[in-house]
């Protein structure tokens, strides 16, 4: 009978795989698999290796279309970038395993943490227009992300300035409207988390409450479908003053 969710491959800091890479530590896990902050044996240089539960990865097939995905999008700043692809045997299995740069900064949730589990609302709407902006480009490219949330969001700050990075594009299937309007739906669910969830929703500015709007996907959607449409929002007069 196979079981419900994959087994977690708990690979240890100082386990050698694929007799190049060093594990330093664990990143996170997603549906598809499991991320780690890898060395290379050879030179020291940090890399990322996202490992594919064998099971979500018939034929190698999700790794590939993270590959795509990311190789079409090679040109954008706001994506990892592609290197190359392993395998491994594990527990009497191929275990496929991409390899990619290492993204600047710390995820988001790491970030939210360090912060005392709540960023202070300016700081969160910069990051959400950096956000917009990388979702914007990835839309105008045909594509879209399909897993916005605190962990797939590296962000690195110099002076007031937010580098924003995605991490774990997921295939749903073709890029749709709808697929995108769901990128621009997390995105602004992802900004009432980072300023302290629903418990602290009724003491947030009006600015995010308008962006926000009690989470209700179909008044968020109506007034904001677009990445582009947050983008004019927070930079146009329409937008509340934030005092």
């Amino acid at each position: 009978m196979a079981r419900s969710e994959p087994e977690p491959f708990d690979f240890q800091p100082g386990r050698v795989l694929a007799g190049k890479y060093v594990v330093a530590e664990f990143l996170g896990g997603g549906w598809e698999g499991e991320a780690y902050l890898v060395h290379e044996r050879t030179t020291g240089f940090p890399r990322v290796a996202k490992f594919y539960y064998p099971e979500r990865n018939e034929k190698g097939k999700s790794l590939k279309e993270y590959v795509k995905r990311l190789e079409k999008l090679s040109d954008l700043g706001c994506v990892i970038r592609y290197m190359h692809s392993d395998s491994i045997r594990f527990r009497g299995e191929k275990l496929d395993f991409m390899v990619s740069t290492r993204a600047p900064g710390k995820q988001l949730s790491y970030y939210i943490k360090k912060r005392g589990n709540r960023l202070h609302p300016l700081e969160a709407l910069l990051i959400v227009e950096q956000i917009a902006a990388g979702l914007e480009a990835i839309h105008a490219q045909g594509m879209y992300h399909g897993d916005v949330h605190e962990d797939n969001v590296m962000v690195r700050r110099t002076g007031i300035h937010y580098d924003v990075r995605f991490l774990d594009f997921l295939h749903l299937g073709p890029t749709t409207v709808k697929r995108k309007r769901e990128d621009v739906f997390d995105m602004l669910m992802l900004l009432r988390d980072m300023t302290g969830g629903k418990t602290r929703y009724a003491r947030q500015p009006e600015l995010i409450k308008r962006l926000v709007k009690g989470g209700k996907r179909s008044l968020v959607l109506k007034e904001f479908p677009t990445a582009l449409r947050v983008r004019q929002f927070l930079a146009g007069r329409d937008a509340p003053d934030f005092i």
